[in-house]
């Protein structure tokens, strides 16, 4: 046996000894796991099938990220559904689990026929993700989400708490999901290592699990970057002031000249990648930025490479998407149910519905791409009534989309004409940003 099967071989054994047994739960699953453990004389003749399960073991963190097949199995395994949705989203999960930078948990509470469970914990300076279980004797597909807190010393965190619940299937009893908490311009507070998570169900706010947690491991500090770098990409100029790398993700910093031509609505395609091109991307699940791109400083979340700082890293912005100042609204009459006035250059045939809902036709660039245009409108007093809820359907040569705006909990209704603040449109910069910074030494 050459020192590599060896090491292998060790690695599965301790692969094994990490997962409890009650997740091995077939009784061929639990033969196999005890006759491994027993008839050491028999590893020759096991050996092929052996390797070849602690190969799949060993590169499985990796290979969830491009089997959607294999995920999807593992998932299935009690306890391991979120940390491999987390992985198939986010490639520094992958680093987080092969660097065992996350604490199992056990700690459950039951009421009303509902047990809620923390299984894990991942903490660091940026905020935490918190993987749960949910086990009920009701129909979860009843339910349409979780309202998650997060507690420290009696008093709420000063973070940002989402849920990534989602409608389930008819028949689902168990949910395993996760809750991120993310922080903006400052650093989590640890001074305290103990929390509590409190979390009911959005159609039983009656119902409220308060599960306390305790954080034993080591919380990695961030690594900061200072690159105070202007460019100019189109005529428009930003700057990106700072690059902050944590465990969980990293945070890139930026600021754009008040006094641009354009609007810019979103750096659609960002990502940093090292002197060998591998590439970190935008974050694609959770809080994916602070702040306004009218503000004088804002975030974009990054998926994080805290594990393997390379020498030196190229941020680059591929798809910046923007429009003209002068085309940032669209005035509609919603009593009338008549466009006022629409930008020229804005491609979009929109029809004013009843009850605040509009449907709107808008060119299929990215097909595979499913977002409203607006976020909100303005009325004539400067109130913000925001889109509650988008449906869109992909047709043969266009995207139809429709929106509601919220008005269910408003005092007054909003005075005609509004204004429609484009917030999306596939309409970009012409060229690509690149800035290297060097990180060796810093």
């Amino acid at each position: 046996m050459s020192q590599f099967d060896k090491q292998l071989e060790q690695r599965y054994l301790e692969l094994l000894d990490s997962v409890p047994l009650e997740t091995l739960q077939t009784e061929a699953q639990l033969i196999g796991y005890n006759r491994f453990k027993k008839q050491k004389t028999q590893r020759k003749r096991l050996f092929q099938s052996t390797v070849a399960f602690a190969i799949l073991m060993i590169l499985l963190i990796g290979s969830i990220r491009v089997s959607p097949a294999l995920a999807h199995a593992v998932a299935q395994i009690p306890g391991l559904k979120p940390i491999v949705e987390m992985i198939a989203l986010d490639k520094g999960m992958e680093d987080i689990v092969n660097n065992e930078y996350f604490e199992r948990m056990n700690e459950s509470q039951t009421i009303d026929g509902k047990t809620l469970t923390i299984t894990s914990v991942v903490a660091d300076e940026s905020g935490m993700i918190i993987s749960y279980k949910l086990n009920s004797d009701e129909d979860l597909a009843l339910f349409t989400g979780v309202m998650p807190e997060i507690k420290q010393k009696d008093k709420l965190v000063n973070a940002a708490i989402g849920s990534n619940w989602t409608a389930q299937s008819t028949g689902t009893y168990e949910v395993e999901d996760t809750i991120n908490v993310t922080t903006a311009s400052h650093r989590m507070d640890y001074s305290s290592r103990d929390f509590v998570l409190t979390l009911s169900l959005r159609d039983r706010p009656e119902t409220v699990f308060e599960i306390p947690f305790t954080l034993k491991k080591e919380v990695k500090p961030s690594k900061r970057y200072a690159v105070n770098k202007q460019v100019v990409v189109d005529g428009q100029r930003f700057t990106v002031h700072e690059l902050i790398i944590s465990p969980i993700r990293s945070e890139l910093k930026m600021s754009i000249d008040p006094s641009n031509s354009k609007k810019i609505l979103s750096f659609e395609d960002i990502r940093i990648y090292d002197e060998n091109h591998e590439e970190w991307g935008k974050i694609r699940h959770g809080v994916v930025g602070f702040g306004d791109y009218k503000d004088e400083q804002f975030s974009i979340m990054l998926e994080s490479n805290y594990f393997r700082i390379p020498k030196a890293i190229t941020i680059e912005m591929r798809e910046i998407e923007a429009i003209d100042k002068a085309d940032e609204f669209i005035v509609v009459d919603f009593e009338k149910k008549k466009v006022i006035s629409q930008p020229d250059k804005i491609n979009i045939a929109l029809e004013i519905k009843d009850n605040y809902e509009i449907e709107y036709k808008v060119p299929s660039f990215k097909k595979d791409e499913h977002k409203g245009v607006f976020n909100h409108l303005i009325d004539t007093s400067g109130e913000i009534y925001r889109s509650y809820s988008v449906w869109i359907s992909n047709q043969e040569n266009h995207m139809l989309i429709g929106q509601h705006f919220d008005l269910e909990n408003v005092e007054k209704l909003p005075t005609n004409p509004v204004m429609l603040e484009i917030a999306r449109y596939e309409q970009y910069l012409n060229g690509t940003v690149r800035i290297q910074v060097e990180l060796e030494g810093k």
